[in-house]
């Protein structure tokens, strides 16, 4: 049979061994949050880029034929840690704008001003290709881990 002291050392070892487990859990659930958004951010970004290529029309205003697809743009709100997918198109005398989508960051994930003079909005124009201006986008937990997205004048999408 076991002693007591041995039950007790193996219960220990076992104590010690399941907190280092969960802390370890909880550690890459917080990384797993945070590439998360980061990609949920870059797939927006290229689904605007594309659907700007494809010239695809959406929304209640813009998918009349009589309209002309100006551009898609997806807009950073650092306060309210969100950020939206909008379409602009004309009819030659008005603008129209709808929001397609709007995404919200994760609880503990928000944006941090990029240290540069980046745009809070990212303007993917028809026919120019690329961006009206680039930047970058940082997305921050509160373990102060950072993710950059980076937003070149061509259109390229890199993080």
């Amino acid at each position: 049979g076991f002693t007591l002291i041995e039950l007790m050392v193996i219960l220990s070892i076992t104590a010690i061994l399941g907190m280092v487990g969960i802390a370890g859990f909880n550690n890459y659930n917080k990384v797993q949050t945070l590439q998360n958004a980061t990609n949920d951010l870059v797939t927006t970004l290229n689904t605007a880029k594309s659907r700007v290529a494809s010239q695809i029309k959406v929304g209640i205003n813009c998918s009349l034929q009589t309209n002309t697809l100006d551009s898609y743009e997806v807009q950073i709100s650092i306060v309210a840690k969100s950020y939206n997918l909008i379409i602009h198109c004309n009819n030659g005398v008005s603008n129209f704008s709808n929001i397609i989508y709007t995404k919200l960051l994760p609880a503990d994930i928000s944006f941090k001003p990029a240290p540069d003079t980046s745009p809070a909005s990212y303007i993917f124009p028809v026919l120019k290709g690329g961006v009206t201006a680039g930047g970058q986008i940082v997305l921050i937990d509160s373990d102060n881990r950072q993710r950059t997205i980076t937003v070149t004048s061509l259109g390229g999408i890199n993080q």
